[in-house]
């Protein structure tokens, strides 16, 4: 997906717009269903949208398995959304094409993890927020329920964060702080 927006978050925007299409139950192996492109006109096939989408985030990620660019603003955002359509592809499909791409992607997540906590915007900065954790944790679950390797230790390590960030009179949780909340 391209824009009017900054190209660093284009792993990202793809990945929503992926996610999009497989909420809704399609796959890169749909043929003959079709939608009319707001921006184009064009009339396009489905499967061959979402082909085009995650060939194009294999086609971006490095060999650690990070998606799209590591100088990138907020890089995690777009990585751990980009993971989540890869694992969704992945296990709506089983596609031996989009296994590797997908675990690696997993890989990449865990790895960038700050130790005993969470995420934020940039691999083990030190910092973390519930924004972009939720989305890495998304990421995680949806790998697991697809058959990909997680770190079940980052799972729980990660849960033990959230519910130190959560008020527990209220259920609110908190940005950066449990104060937050």
């Amino acid at each position: 997906c391209e824009g009017n927006g900054k190209a660093e978050h284009d792993p990202g925007l793809t990945g929503l717009a992926l996610l999009a299409f497989l909420g809704a139950g399609y796959t890169h192996v749909e043929s003959g269903v079709t939608y009319d492109d707001p921006v184009t006109g064009q009339h396009m096939n489905i499967g061959n949208t979402i082909r085009n989408g995650v060939r194009w985030l294999v086609r971006v990620q490095d060999a650690d398995g990070c998606l799209g660019r590591r100088s990138a603003e907020q890089m995690m955002y777009s990585h751990a959304v980009a993971t989540l359509a890869l694992a969704e592809a992945y296990g709506l499909t089983a596609s031996p094409l989009i296994k590797e791409p997908a675990q690696k992607a997993v890989n990449f997540l865990i790895a960038a993890k700050n130790p005993y906590l969470a995420w934020r915007y940039a691999p083990k900065c030190g910092d973390n927020d519930t924004s972009v954790t939720g989305w890495a944790v998304m990421a995680l679950k949806s790998a697991k329920i697809s058959g990909l390797d997680i770190s079940e230790s980052a799972m729980e390590e990660t849960l033990a964060w959230v519910e130190g960030m959560t008020d527990r009179n209220t259920g609110r949780v908190g940005y950066l702080r449990a104060e937050d909340a």
